[in-house]
């Protein structure tokens, strides 16, 4: 396939089981992956609703497949009840893009860390499946390839579009393990890694302004001055590509949505997601204590609910990504010099009524015109945030080793 190269990019992932982090944050953080999946949707008039879906609980395998062709395939570590096997048929005639909210809607609820598989092994099925269909109805035009992180399964898939009269490379990211067991997210964002790096390569997007979509969040100290669901834009200024981060703010504020801009809020901090993860080792081993010396069964109850409740929430915000490529690329997986984020907050009133949120059709829609009305913005300022990204660029290769597993410690 000949690729012309792109002008801007786009990536979004899917951080499958990523539903909770310390300092309680709580977030569907498929949401990018599903914004980008729905403009390769709408590019390739593909249909990403699931028309059958095969539940074994003999063989602890879960197979959905959608409209289009695709299929995708899951296997929760410790297997599927028959009840969970029924369950599940409810997919069928759902879209397999909202990977988290379908899976939610289903089963009933998601967290990542083991504690949870069936959930999260379903989304990674839809979101696998999603990937696949766009594979098989455009094969001469599509890139696809399997994440080459040890454990994981997801598929990562992209192509180059005309959007808005410029040519675009558009690239969805399933960040998922092969037992349901997730997060490990060291291929999040537009990180250029291992086979993203060389999907990445094909679709000639390496070097590009690019506009990284993400989730959908209720973040404390955001949100709760919140009145409405908003837009958030983040990067780092004079680190990330601020001329994106500004057009993706005047896209928002234009289209009249609620929209919030952060500008400092990914410092370079190396050692901050080492010592997070020591903190929290610290809090289990110091509960887990506690359980070694209570002898009263209701103590013991309590204190083991403690232990669920930090691996279940608080344990998420340190293992999806690797200490040292989070050096990097910090919490949204930013090559620097390259990008700005775009998520979405929910107001605690939002939460409290849904405990996790739910992306919908209609967020996406939103989302997809916020981008759409930026391209045009960030073409007139081509030149200047090109400039950017030369001057901040970093190439990944040294952390190659790292997400392979192969690094020297």
């Amino acid at each position: 396939m000949n690729v012309t190269p792109a002008a801007v990019a786009i990536a979004g992932h899917a951080g499958i089981g990523h539903t909770h982090c310390p300092g309680g944050l709580i977030q569907d953080d498929t949401a990018g992956f599903a914004v980008a999946a729905a403009m390769l949707r709408d590019v390739l008039h593909a249909d990403t609703r699931v028309t059958a879906a095969h539940i074994d609980p003999v063989r602890g395998t879960i197979q959905v497949i959608t409209t289009d062709g695709g299929v995708g395939e899951a296997l929760p570590r410790r297997g599927i009840t028959p009840s969970e096997a029924r369950l599940m048929q409810d997919v069928v005639g759902r879209d397999a893009l909202l990977c988290q909210t379908t899976s939610i809607e289903v089963l009933g609820r998601m967290y990542g860390q083991g504690v949870m598989e069936t959930p999260v092994a379903l989304a990674v099925a839809l979101a696998n499946a999603t990937i696949d269909t766009f594979r098989n109805k455009a094969p001469d035009r599509f890139y696809m390839a399997t994440e080459s992180v040890p454990g994981n399964c997801g598929f990562i898939g992209g192509m180059t579009a005309q959007l808005e009269g410029v040519t675009c490379s558009i690239l969805g990211t399933v960040n998922a393990s092969s037992s349901g067991i997730g997060p490990n997210e060291d291929l999040e964002g537009n990180v250029a890694l291992g086979s993203k790096r060389d999907i990445m390569g094909q679709l000639r997007m390496l070097r590009r302004p690019t506009i990284v979509l993400e989730g959908k969040a209720y973040s404390p100290a955001l949100s709760d001055g919140l009145s409405q669901n908003t837009f958030l834009v983040r990067a780092q200024r004079d680190l990330d590509n601020i001329v994106v981060a500004e057009a993706l703010h005047a896209s928002a504020r234009d289209l009249g949505y609620p929209v919030i801009i952060l500008d400092d809020v990914f410092p370079r901090n190396e050692g901050a997601l080492r010592r997070k993860t020591v903190e929290v080792a610290e809090r289990i081993i110091e509960t887990a204590q506690r359980l070694k010396h209570a002898e009263i069964g209701a103590d013991k109850v309590v204190i083991a609910a403690e232990l669920a409740r930090l691996v279940s929430e608080e344990v998420g915000g340190v293992s999806f990504m690797t200490d040292k490529v989070h050096d990097v690329v910090r919490q949204a997986g930013m090559i620097p010099g390259t990008s700005a984020v775009l998520s979405m907050l929910v107001t605690r009133e939002h939460l409290a009524h849904w405990q996790i949120p739910l992306l919908t059709q209609e967020d996406i829609t939103l989302m997809k015109s916020i981008v759409y009305n930026a391209i045009p913005r960030i073409m007139s300022r081509l030149d200047e945030a090109n400039t950017v990204l030369d001057r901040f660029y970093e190439d990944l290769s040294p952390l190659e080793p790292l997400i392979k597993g192969t690094a020297n410690h």
